[in-house]
């Protein structure tokens, strides 16, 4: 347990500062860790099962499926980089990258007798799953640090702070200007609000299952888990992830995201006609869903140790495991919150 203190409050005092001055900082945090993670998938079923050229092929392709629409950016936008500013707009993996990925590693299983069926599967799953989740964690810091909802409209506007009315592709920049707020450092809050509901839900369940669990919940893939955890840290995160949203919001006038996640009724949303801009629904559905959809990541990550007979994904962060056994419940959560955002900022308008 001392270990494993020292290692949280390392691991916060590195992660906080990244997180809250995102762009450069959260990018190169977040490039160390992703090299790290795809190490741990390459070693889980042994550290000699794969040879060097299997090895390039998965750092290759995942990395690049996470990697890549930054890339597309700064082919849209040459200046991307240079106001040291970065945004997402939306979240993107290359379909032809997918298939191009699925056909090398069965090329690989026909001409390496190493390599079996199993083999592709897992390396082709565990490397979509872990580029999605770390591409939701750019999302969620970098969509806020935009200028605005540009994806649904640029033209419409809102009667909000400015009685002129605000194009959507500026509502962002406009509500922090409007409050002389950093923008670079408010548009963290979001990803904060998806730690503090992910974290709490873990350590409130861990708690509340040592103290009250009877009822096993899946002791097939992880013994521990009681069904008294489960709720008491989905009340536990619940609370947590919302108190600290209204905080922010009614004490700063940070909202998690302006005008999409909010307490406020929200004259985006309502000119979206979506929810007659209730924007707090989805703060609500986030808060609730975080520890739910966490234990689902956690619960995948652990069918996978136990399908290869392992403890931990790694040992960089001692007494707690590696890259991915830290951040399993997390980069799950960040593909479930950036598809709500998502779908929230283009007022969930499907095109078939």
């Amino acid at each position: 347990m001392h270990t494993r203190e020292i290692t949280a409050v390392v691991l916060l005092g590195v992660l906080i500062p990244c997180v809250l001055f995102g762009n450069w900082a959260f990018f190169i945090l977040m490039v160390l860790l992703s090299i790290v993670g795809v190490s741990e998938i390459l070693r889980a079923p042994g550290p000699k099962k794969y040879n060097i050229w299997v090895k390039l092929v998965v750092y290759v392709f995942v990395l690049s499926f996470i990697f890549w629409v930054f890339l597309k950016n700064y082919l849209s936008d040459h200046d991307y980089y240079s106001g040291n500013r970065f945004y997402m707009t939306d979240i993107f993996v290359s379909i032809t990258g997918i298939i191009l990925y699925a056909l090398v590693l069965f090329l690989i299983a026909v001409i390496t007798p190493k390599v079996q069926l199993s083999d592709v599967t897992y390396l082709f799953t565990m490397g979509i799953v872990f580029a999605l989740g770390f591409q939701g964690m750019f999302f969620l810091r970098y969509f806020p640090n935009g200028t605005g909802v540009i994806r649904y409209t640029d033209y419409l506007t809102y009667p909000s702070w400015n009685s002129s009315g605000v194009a959507f592709g500026e509502y962002f920049t406009s509500y922090y200007s409007a409050y002389n707020l950093n923008q670079t450092l408010c548009s963290s809050v979001i990803f904060f609000f998806m730690l503090i509901g992910t974290w709490a839900g873990d350590a409130g369940a861990y708690f509340v299952g040592i103290l009250f669990g009877k009822h096993r919940m899946n002791p097939r893939i992880s013994p521990h888990k009681t069904w008294e955890g489960f709720f008491g840290g989905m009340l536990i995160s619940i609370v947590c992830s919302l108190s600290f949203a209204a905080l922010l919001e009614y004490g700063f006038n940070i909202p998690l995201i302006p005008g999409l996640v909010q307490f406020h009724n929200s004259d985006l949303l309502l000119s979206m006609n979506v929810l007659g801009g209730h924007a707090v629904v989805f703060m609500v559905i986030l808060a609730a869903l975080m520890p739910i959809v966490g234990n689902v990541g956690g619960f995948l990550y652990s069918l996978v140790k136990r399908q290869f007979g392992i403890k931990d994904f790694g040992t960089i962060f001692p007494g707690h495991g590696g890259v991915i056994d830290r951040f399993d419940s997390i980069m799950i959560n960040s593909i479930a919150m950036s598809i709500i955002i998502y779908l929230t900022a283009n007022a969930w308008a499907f095109t078939l």
